[in-house]
């Protein structure tokens, strides 16, 4: 993690200086952001994998509603507000502050010391780990259920919100000034869920906080399609964003108790590509059904495809007996245990 932050540092101030200097092309950009987008992908899956080191089982729901919340309130409002005005005294200053932080976050990152995910194992093809992941994520019923809906939330999710901004300026005549307020709206209802995962944990069972965290995507985004005011597409909006962080803290957390510890990077890895698929479907769906329709359409589809994901969530039943069971329990006895013979992991 404090290595992909370094070369982030690096790649960011490389940056920054060019741009106090001179004017890049229009190329350098989108290569910065293409890096920038590797190094988050390698940071998060890490970070994931190596949450269960830093926090007893009963608090992973809290600690990852805790980093959801940090990245709502930094990605959200900290950072845009801080960037506009450092690019109003210089283009170059917004990076040149992003990769100083990129150095702090490496700093401390090191302090925590080594994971024991980290544990040196012998090296294999790159491509053997990849399928061995894959192989796990698929025999695995309930991740790969899990896997299944994430992939298809994201596309229902994305689907909606991809037109958002033409739903609100264009049909419903929101301002630039009204648009943002709706996006920020959002991002208090993702902080907020953050705030309270760890106590919706000891009020609600897994499936009905899955549940619950569809039924506010769902309803929401159909509310969105069908409204016709500003006011309430800021409540329902944040709604769907209180829905998005409960579903997210929930599989996450799930998912650092079920996987074995040697293998939670590479099955959380096939499960972001899932879902980043989800993403990319549903945002092309968004545009083709905004011009052949109308911008409402895919808020409406997205909203009930979510709402009928709703009939898969008793099928995660079976997985709450992970709730008690130490994060990430490994086969010690077996230096390469098969998941499916596993009678530790549930089924």
């Amino acid at each position: 993690m404090w290595q992909v932050d370094l070369v982030r540092a690096a790649v960011v101030l490389g940056f920054a200086a060019w741009v106090l200097l001179a004017s890049p092309p229009l190329v350098v950009p989108a290569l910065l952001a293409f890096v920038l987008g590797c190094g988050e992908t390698v940071f998060v899956n890490a970070s994931t994998s190596a949450l269960p080191d830093v926090v007893r089982p009963e608090q992973l729901e809290a600690a990852n509603g805790r980093l959801e919340g940090g990245l709502i309130v930094g990605g959200h409002f900290v950072g845009p507000l801080l960037g506009s005005a450092l690019f109003v005294v210089g283009a170059g200053y917004p990076f040149a502050v992003d990769g100083v932080s990129f150095v702090l976050a490496a700093a401390l990152v090191a302090a925590l010391g080594r994971s024991s995910a980290s544990t040196p194992s012998p090296r294999r093809p790159v491509a053997a780990d990849i399928r061995e992941g894959v192989r796990w994520t698929w025999t695995h019923r309930g991740i790969r259920l899990l896997a299944i809906v994430a992939a298809v939330a994201s596309m229902a999710f994305y689907l909606a919100v991809t037109m958002l901004v033409l739903l609100l300026t264009k049909t419903l005549g929101a301002s630039p000034v009204a648009y943002g307020m709706v996006l920020a709206s959002g991002a208090v209802g993702g902080a907020l869920a953050g705030v309270t995962s760890g106590r919706l944990r000891n009020r609600l069972g897994l499936t009905a906080r899955i549940g619950l965290s569809f039924f506010l995507m769902g309803a929401s985004l159909l509310g969105l399609g069908v409204g016709s005011s500003v006011a309430l597409a800021a409540v329902l909006y944040a709604a769907a964003s209180f829905g998005v962080v409960t579903w997210n803290v929930q599989v996450v957390s799930l998912r650092q108790r079920v996987v074995p510890r040697r293998l939670l990077g590479r099955v959380n890895s096939c499960y972001l590509l899932l879902s980043r698929l989800g993403i990319l479907v549903g945002a092309g769906l968004s545009g083709w059904l905004g011009s052949a329709f109308s911008v409402r359409a895919p808020a409406v589809l997205g909203g009930v495809v979510l709402l009928a994901s709703l009939v898969v969530v008793p099928g995660l039943a079976s997985l709450e007996a992970v709730r008690s069971r130490p994060a990430g329990l490994d086969v010690a006895a077996d230096p390469d245990p098969d998941p499916v013979d596993d009678p530790t992991l549930p089924r």
